[in-house]
């Protein structure tokens, strides 16, 4: 027999017996809304000594500057490269995809989960302020809580789910169909917001569902949100700022800091130059798609008229493109399953992008990326070193990487196919 209890403990009782039995969700449904929220956002001037904007998201403290440029339908390759890629232009390509089959199929959930629920995803965690944390879980338990929980999807796009994305046109032919990084799958319920941040890749980022707004910032205010890189010499990294709640006391120059704006809606596309800030929020279901692409300082269509056909091809997928990156049982990893020497050479003279050389730190990031799925493996700065080995600099320019040796490329492949791993000599061995 229980005790006797008072009516307050009685329900106490109660109220844990529900919530430890049952994992209820804490959250209510996020609001689906994707009308809700002007933008550009209407700025009231602040009380007196209080700077415009102190405490509010970021854009309340100066007024955009304008809509980026806009254009209607996706261009071709040779302009696209033209007027926005060598211009360094961001562009909002309207109704770039006026009709796809994903938009039936995908309309809601349940397909999603019945065809791709087993995949592996990586979702990112939103914690107190700027904190996020990034997990690996199936899509269906993604779906099942993302309406509840402070989750959004932001993975490299699974293999499986590539037939059903469009490959955009501007990308299927010239210079920049053989410098495909990545295609990135972006889901949340709405209500999200983005770090302050740049990719040091060209970014074609195409909305399928839901509202995604803009804020776009000329590199060089980079500055003036305390911004740091992922690594020295990277060319992209992110302010660490609360960009929720932007302390205009301590980042007084934000208010001198022009920005731009743009509203993506299904079909739409947005193109943002390598190197270009920018942070993101999301209303209503929201799902996406990006291509990362690396920037050259040159440019060659030669090829466009023999793919005619392809580029003009309605049902032409991410499929059909070749990445350098792609995600495979829920591991990021190289697309090729095998280094080969040519492989390896045409991967160097990626990761160097426009820049005139690969310093160390942006071979190590890239070399530990490719062999995570190693247990144990060389360390990064060691085959580097190999690389440069008797060039008498530490770094690598194009024609380094063109007059490596056979046999050096050869050892190195091997050390991307196997880890390079080296096992230490027991005590009966020294």
């Amino acid at each position: 027999m229980f005790p006797m209890m008072d009516h307050t403990s009685h329900l106490v009782l109660i109220f844990l017996t529900i919530f430890t039995s049952t994992l209820a969700k804490v959250g209510f449904p996020k609001d689906q809304n994707m009308d809700a929220h002007t933008f550009p956002p209407f700025i009231e001037r602040a009380s007196s000594g209080i700077p415009d904007g102190h405490l509010r998201p970021l854009g309340f403290q100066k007024r955009s500057s304008g809509k980026i440029s806009e254009t209607l339908e996706m261009p071709s390759p040779h302009m696209f490269y033209i007027k926005y890629i060598k211009a360094n232009i961001p562009v909002l390509i309207h109704e770039a995809y006026r009709d796809l089959p994903l938009y039936k199929k995908w309309e809601d959930d349940s397909y999603l989960k019945e065809k791709f629920g087993s995949l592996n995803v990586s979702v990112t965690v939103k914690r107190q302020m700027v904190k996020h944390t990034s997990h690996t879980m199936t899509l269906k338990k993604f779906l099942l809580d993302y309406v509840h929980e402070e989750w959004y999807l932001a993975s490299a796009v699974p293999m499986e789910m590539m037939a059903e994305l469009p490959f955009p046109s501007s990308l299927r032919c010239g210079t920049f169909s053989k410098r495909l990084q990545e295609a990135e799958l972006w889901m949340s319920s709405g209500g999200t917001s983005s770090l302050l941040h740049s990719h040091e890749d060209h970014n074609l980022h195409c909305v399928l569902f839901g509202r995604k707004d803009f804020i776009i910032i000329d590199e060089k205010y980079k500055n003036n949100f305390d911004f740091k890189e992922k690594y020295f010499h990277a060319g992209a990294g992110h302010s660490p700022l609360n960009m929720d709640m932007v302390n205009m006391f301590k980042y007084s120059n934000i208010k001198h800091t022009p920005w731009n704006h743009a509203t993506l809606r299904q079909g739409d596309c947005l193109f943002l130059p390598a190197g270009y800030l920018h942070q993101v929020r999301s209303y209503g279901r929201g799902i996406s798609f990006t291509v990362l692409f690396s920037p050259s300082n040159e440019f060659d269509s030669s090829d466009c008229s023999r793919k005619d056909k392809d580029v003009k091809k309605a049902d032409s997928s991410l499929a059909d493109a070749e990445f350098v990156w792609a995600y495979r049982n829920g591991s990021h990893e190289l697309y090729h399953d095998k280094m080969e020497p040519n492989i390896l050479q045409n991967l160097l003279q990626l990761l160097m992008r426009s820049k005139h050389e690969i310093y160390r730190e942006q071979f190590e990031h890239f070399f530990d990326a490719a062999v995570d799925k190693f247990p144990e493996h060389m360390e990064a700065s060691e085959v580097f070193s190999q690389l440069t080995q008797g060039l008498g600099h530490d770094y690598l320019t194009k024609k380094d990487i063109d007059r490596l040796s056979t046999s050096r490329l050869l050892r190195i492949c091997k050390i991307f196919n196997d880890g390079g791993k080296k096992f230490k000599k027991s005590k009966d061995e020294l």
